[in-house]
């Protein structure tokens, strides 16, 4: 068992090297045209049929016929959205481990895919004076638990053991277990993973700060979007954060009230089969 992850992290020399596509997509820049993104995008044929799937779910209400990448792009997901998809599930090529229990690759994904859902929803819906960027609202929600997906990568009997331990201390949030084994948990290991990546400083935040309820630094809106999706969540068993009770100084942050987030919340469960679905296709895709 590692007692250190912080030191054996930073000895390392390698660390999971970005996807060549999720680069490609990187590269497009902050605005790209649908014909571009779906270039790319068709470069990988799996994950472009996931995205085309996804699309025509009855998720996004869509009742026209869906023949390409292209229009799954542009009449259905819209450019932003569908960037932030095909990156992260693209990101996902590059880890392997175990995909069973709590914190393996299969919750790791099926949790992301819904906060990344709630997150964009609830931002939706946040005072036109607090906006954020809805697109990378998903993105922040689909990668702030990437830091396991690294961990089971590079230590999976780490991982497993880890599984075991949040299996036998149920009344623990999963954070607390991490760091009294390892020394460390999946928000520094995310850290650490998407600053090699050049990710952008919103992603960044959101990880390493998004176990933190009184956090008010830059990219806090971010932070709280993910926190108070990850609390919900946690009523219907899915995610890590320990408490379903929602954080006051969060909605405060969001302008969000109760009633709000409630709506977003249901809106969410009633969608459980699509977002199962695609969860189940990125993790395939992976």
């Amino acid at each position: 068992m590692i007692h250190n992850l912080r030191a054996e992290i930073d000895r390392l020399n390698e660390f999971p090297a970005m996807p060549e596509l999720a680069h490609k997509i990187l590269q497009l820049g902050s605005e790209p045209s649908a014909n571009d993104l779906a270039a790319i995008v068709e470069l990988d044929p799996g994950l472009a049929g996931q995205i085309v799937r996804y699309a025509a779910s009855p998720f996004f209400g869509y009742r026209g016929k869906i023949d390409s990448i292209r229009d799954a792009i542009s009449r259905v997901l819209g450019v932003e959205r569908a960037m932030d998809l095909a990156f992260g599930a693209s990101a996902g090529k590059a880890f392997r481990g175990p995909a069973e229990g709590p914190v393996g690759r299969q919750a790791v994904w099926v949790h992301a895919v819904y906060t990344a859902a709630l997150a964009q929803d609830l931002a939706a819906r946040m005072p036109a004076e607090r906006q954020v960027g809805l697109g990378m609202a998903y993105l922040t929600g689909l990668l702030h638990n990437i830091g396991l997906l690294m961990l089971g990568h590079l230590f999976p009997s780490d991982l497993l053991a880890l599984n075991r331990a949040i299996d036998s201390t149920k009344n623990l949030p999963s954070v607390v277990v991490e760091n009294k084994m390892l020394g460390a948990d999946h928000t520094h290991t995310g850290v650490w993973l998407l600053r090699k990546w050049s990710m952008p400083a919103e992603v960044l935040t959101a990880v390493h700060q998004h176990h933190n309820p009184t956090y008010q630094g830059q990219h806090a809106e971010y932070v709280h979007l993910v926190m108070v999706a990850d609390r919900l969540l946690e009523r219907v068993d899915l995610g890590d954060a320990g408490d379903d009770a929602l954080p006051d100084e969060g909605l405060d942050y969001l302008g969000l009230r109760v009633d709000d987030v409630e709506e977003s919340f249901n809106s969410i469960l009633d969608s459980r089969a699509d977002l199962d679905a695609l969860a189940e296709g990125l993790l395939e895709a992976a």
